[in-house]
């Protein structure tokens, strides 16, 4: 194919200059007899020179063309030097690898599957995303292993796995910006839990102190604070969240007090205020109400 394609070119070089000849204007018979003398001799004296001109251009083709076959033949043995050369090397990659030209299928089967998890997550909106965030990470961890092996280092499908790398990176980010303003994780209580041990972990909250923010996140299966119990588990309030169901023994000054809501308890009037059609009186609020919590 690379030599069809080399004598392509010469041909296309050298048939130009078979096919133009000199500026000679061939004439009719009859346009021939309308000449007179001298001008009809000029005229075959021409034709002759236009006739030499065109064999002189024909032998130059001819030499042309045997110099580009020479030129053509070298490349085809560079070529194949070239291919001998990159077969070993490649060779010599897999080795150091540890693996074989028999493992690409898989690698490519491999890719296949992460292009089509891909693809179907980038349709998703933010809503479904983040619903279908534990199967993306888990898909992410997935690809992160794969992409340590040294599969995913053969040379044949290095520029896959760098797009690849581009569409997991967008994905996390994506994934990131599709996170509501407030959401829950869950915990699964190991034994010698406790709440102020739990809130205190650096991936719940750091800090022993926001304890009641699980304990009033849970009140529906921790009956006491105090006890909780292994394989519990637990829902893990994360950001502010924008409604409360009011618990038994609660006023609206003891909710706004919560962290998680104000930290105030004077910005009661807040909640008052965004919730007139339900409260009558700010004193009298009952189990079980559900009030919209103010951001702005």
């Amino acid at each position: 194919m690379k030599k069809l394609t080399l004598l392509a070119l010469v041909f296309s070089l050298v048939l130009p200059a078979l096919l133009l000849s000199a500026e000679f204007v061939y004439l009719s018979d009859d346009e021939i007899k309308d000449l007179r003398g001298n001008e009809r001799k000029q005229y075959f004296a021409d034709m002759e020179q236009a006739v030499i001109d065109l064999q002189q251009r024909k032998a130059d083709a001819i030499a042309n063309a045997e110099r580009y076959r020479q030129e053509i033949a070298q490349m085809n043995e560079q070529v194949q030097t070239i291919d001998a050369d990159y077969a070993q090397t490649r060779q010599e990659i897999y080795a150091f690898l540890g693996v074989t030209e028999a493992d690409l299928a898989g690698v490519l089967r491999k890719i296949k599957y992460f292009e089509t998890q891909l693809g179907r997550y980038d349709r998703m909106t933010d809503d479904q995303l983040w619903a279908a965030k534990k199967a993306v990470t888990e898909m992410v961890e997935e690809y992160n292993s794969y992409r340590g092996t040294n599969y995913a280092r053969m040379p044949e499908v290095y520029g896959q796995f760098s797009d690849l790398d581009r569409r997991v990176a967008a994905l996390e980010r994506n994934l990131q910006n599709a996170k509501p303003k407030y959401y829950e994780d869950n915990y699964s209580v190991q034994r010698g839990d406790y709440l102020y041990k739990i809130s205190g972990l650096s991936f719940i909250y750091n800090d022993p102190t926001r304890w009641g923010v699980i304990y009033r996140a849970n009140r529906d299966q921790i009956k006491d604070p105090n006890l909780i119990y292994p394989d519990q588990v637990l829902k893990i309030p994360r950001g502010l969240p924008y409604s409360w169901s009011v618990w038994r023994g609660e006023c609206l000054w003891r909710i706004a007090s919560y962290p998680e809501i104000y930290g105030k308890g004077s910005d009661w009037p807040r909640i008052y205020r965004a919730n007139q059609d339900k409260i009558n009186d700010p004193d009298l609020i009952y189990p079980g109400q559900d009030f919209e919590i103010p951001r702005d």
